[in-house]
């Protein structure tokens, strides 16, 4: 005679919960536990919404890709390269500086900084600086005055009226914020001369920028001993737990039930092992 199982809640359930146990691989650990780790670079350390760029991309959120190579962060954003220079994820900062004005304010092409403004955002701290090129040497400013090889004299304003950034003694301009808190920090140029060196000093601490990312469920998820990730097809927060990902947090109880997703491919399993025949 052929038995049929049961299919009420509560075996239904027993059913499902030994499902899970067949979702962690051999090493004891759902894959995407394991694979999106925090990642150290340095004293620094990248994990949600901020991804290391080897790693899965279900590891951050969509367009916070960090490059690292060996020494140095890095972020590229709307055409141009930052290394991050510090991460506060307390307030979710990243201090950031153009690979381009590192070492030399001399730039081969006058681009503007811009960001994009669905992931990042400028802080409160920062200013609307400028660096102007090819002047007129007569009328060039003696504070912050620089020259350079090819394009002549020129000058960095730490703070500029954005709608009339360039003066009709300059032919180019190139808007670089820069964090108020850098300014102090250069010593006033020495009287006629030109100083880019001390100048060059003030782009080279960078500025900041705050992500827009919503990271309020990240919290409880680590809580709760699971790791933050993002599910690409529902575009929706994942923790990924030991035994499988969920929506918020990982269970409290070894062999809870996922949710979402992952529990309804546990449901189809469970209906598939319900037929028992003898």
């Amino acid at each position: 005679m052929s038995l049929t199982m049961s299919r009420s809640p509560l075996s239904l359930v027993f059913i499902i919960s030994l499902q899970i146990h067949f979702l962690v691989p051999a090493s004891g650990d759902f894959l995407q536990y394991q694979e999106c780790a925090p990642f150290d670079c340095g004293d620094q350390q990248i994990s949600y919404p901020l991804r290391h760029n080897k790693q899965q991309r279900y590891c951050g959120y969509p367009g916070f890709e960090l490059g690292y190579d060996g020494d140095n962060l890095t972020l590229s954003m709307v055409s141009q390269e930052y290394r991050v220079i510090h991460i506060n994820r307390s307030t979710q900062i990243l201090v950031v500086v153009r690979m381009d004005l590192l070492e030399d304010l001399c730039l081969q092409t006058y681009v503007n900084t811009t960001l994009n403004f669905s992931l990042f955002n400028y802080a409160f701290t920062d200013l609307n600086s400028a660096l102007f090129y090819n002047c007129n040497s007569s009328s060039t400013p003696r504070p912050y005055r620089f020259s350079c090889p090819t394009s002549g004299d020129g000058y960095f304003a730490p703070n500029v009226d954005l709608a009339n950034p360039l003066p009709k003694l300059c032919n180019f301009s190139v808007l670089v914020p820069t964090s108020s808190e850098a300014q102090p920090l250069t010593p006033p140029p020495p009287e006629g001369g030109s100083h880019s060196a001390t100048i060059s000093e003030v782009p080279s601490k960078g500025f900041e920028i705050t992500w827009i990312a919503d990271t309020s469920q990240c919290e409880n998820c680590n809580k709760s001993g699971g790791r933050c990730g993002y599910d690409w097809t529902r575009q929706e927060f994942n923790c990924f737990c030991p035994d499988g990902a969920y929506f918020t947090s990982c269970p409290p109880v070894p062999g809870s039930i996922p949710s979402g997703l992952y529990a309804y491919s546990h449901l189809i399993c469970g209906f598939h092992l319900a037929k028992v025949v003898e």
